[in-house]
Formats: C-alpha cells, structure tokens, sequence
C-alpha cells in the first residue's frame, strides 16, 4: 500500500478494497451472519489461564477500530494483579450498589430480574486479565497545549465492541 501522511506516528495508508464475485459475497455475508448469530452475552467468566500474546493480539485488534480524526482516542490497560484486581471489585461494586439502590428505575431493574445481575462482581477477581479501557478526551503535544479528541465515546465503544 502506498503510505500517504504520518501523524504522530500513525501512518495513513490508501485503502484499496478487495473484491469478488458476487456468489461469493452472498456466501460471505450468510457465513459471517451465522457465525456472529451464535455470540451471546455471557455472564460467566471462566479463571483459566490465557497466554499473554492472546491478550496481547485482542488489544492490537482492537486498536484498528475506526475512531474520529484517526486520533484512537484510548488506552487499553492489562490487570493481572491480584490486589489491583481486588481494588477494581471494591469499586465497581460500590459503584453499582449505588446504581441499583439510587439510579436504576423500577423498570429498569424489573428487566435485569431474568438476567440475575446484581452489585456483586467476583469475576473482576476470578478472571486472569482484566482489561480497562479509557477514554481520552483530549491530547497534549510536546508545549503542553491541549488538542481534542472527536467523537470519543463513539470511537471507544466501537474499539471495544
């Protein structure tokens, strides 16, 4: 590909598309749906070990998201600490403890009652890896001044996804 700007490090490169016969996107496209239907929201998180490069190779994965202005406005952070990971729980469970007495409406937590999610989260304890994800509204160069990051919770959420 040939490069066409360096930002910060980042190059930018022109995108030339693949492209194939028709027959074969209709296959594509049915394979890709029937892979993506079998996902589901799982809240069981399993305590098995994972190899570090596993990790590793989900958050370069993640750092090709599209983002606003190519800034990838976030920082992916690996917790495999025990008393980090402990400190984490005792946040977030404070957290929604607040969200389920305080914030939640009646409907709101009439919809959670199938699922069976509540304030307690030992699986921020019980998995290998944590990964955190933060968002950066703004940058500051090399003088100091601040430079903003756009569309920032939507560049997140899709690196997340």
């Amino acid at each position: 590909m040939m490069k066409i700007k360096e930002i910060k490090g980042h190059s930018h490169e022109a995108y030339t598309p693949d492209h194939y016969p028709e027959s074969e996107m209709i296959q594509r496209s049915k394979d890709y749906y029937e892979w993506i239907d079998r996902r589901r929201t799982v809240r069981e998180i399993s305590n098995k070990s994972v190899p570090q490069e596993i990790i590793d190779n989900i958050i370069k994965t993640a750092s090709t998201a599209p983002s606003g202005a190519h800034k990838q406005p976030w920082t992916f952070c690996v917790v495999s600490n025990a008393e980090i990971k402990n400190k984490i729980r005792a946040a977030a469970e404070e957290e929604e403890r607040e969200s389920y007495t305080n914030r939640m409406s009646d409907r709101w937590l009439d919809d959670l009652k199938p699922i069976g999610t509540d304030d307690v989260k030992p699986f921020l304890e019980d998995a290998p890896y944590l990964i955190v994800v933060f968002k950066r509204v703004f940058e500051r160069d090399e003088e100091g001044k601040k430079h903003n990051n756009y569309y920032v919770n939507e560049s997140v959420g899709i690196a997340c996804g």
